[in-house]
């Protein structure tokens, strides 16, 4: 601290059946994943654009013998939110949405990060730290559209390696033989028109509504299933 001295800080992640946040304690706070806790006097911030529970002293937490709901499985704990509503909400995290491509945004593919805040670099120059060597990554960028409301979708490497079935160094290795136009080409022939579940969280700011993606779906739909809805949603009957 600014006194010199050594505190511990925890965090993780907490969650109940309406969705999950960030916990940060500075404290000697050491609970076992699904542990069930009652924070009383605890303070609410902001991390990544979400709420983050601090617990600044000890006193203010309990471990509850008996939680109040039905156990929670934290590997696949997501709460389903229509993509308008996300848009118009909070900043979220632990949410499913869905929606279609309607886009591949540039920037889709590898990209250069600065090494000292991980902006995207254009042409070398981190726009904050000015001319750097940068750092490789995979990112993908798409547009989801329900309709009604649209949302910037990022896949970052992790999520990308698993919706494309390839790891970083074999996109890689993909674009230099077949250059950057084709990958985004390819990409846009498997996802665009093509509706997407998506499953992470949210970031509303004054740029607009973000998804930032832990893992996404390809749904395989039923075209007289997705008539039959559409007919109903307008009120058409032949």
């Amino acid at each position: 601290t600014q006194d010199g001295e050594t505190k511990v800080v925890r965090s993780g992640d907490v969650m109940d059946p309406t969705g999950r946040c960030r916990l940060t304690a500075w404290c000697e706070f050491d609970p076992s994943p699904g542990d069930a806790v009652r924070i009383d006097g605890g303070r609410i911030q902001f991390w990544q654009g979400s709420p983050d529970l601090v617990v600044d002293n000890i006193d203010q937490v309990s471990t509850l013998s008996d939680p109040p709901w039905k156990k929670i499985d934290p590997e696949n704990h997501w709460v389903d939110v229509d993509l308008t509503s996300v848009t118009k909400g909070g900043s979220r995290r632990g949410i499913s949405t869905s929606g279609t491509i309607v886009a591949i945004n540039s920037g889709s593919g590898i990209i250069e990060r600065c090494p000292e805040c991980r902006r995207m670099l254009r042409d070398g120059v981190c726009s904050e730290h000015g001319p750097q060597r940068g750092e490789e990554d995979l990112r993908l960028r798409f547009v989801l559209d329900n309709g009604v409301s649209n949302a910037n979708l990022f896949l970052g490497k992790e999520a990308a390696e698993k919706f494309l079935g390839m790891s970083m160094e074999e996109v890689k290795g993909e674009i230099s033989s077949m250059g950057s136009d084709v990958f985004v080409s390819n990409l846009r022939s498997r996802v665009l028109s093509r509706k997407m579940l998506v499953y992470g969280r949210s970031a509303i700011d004054d740029q607009g509504a973000m998804l930032f993606a832990d893992t996404v779906d390809l749904l395989v739909l039923d075209p007289a299933e997705e008539a039959k809805e559409v007919m109903e949603r307008w009120g058409v009957a032949l």
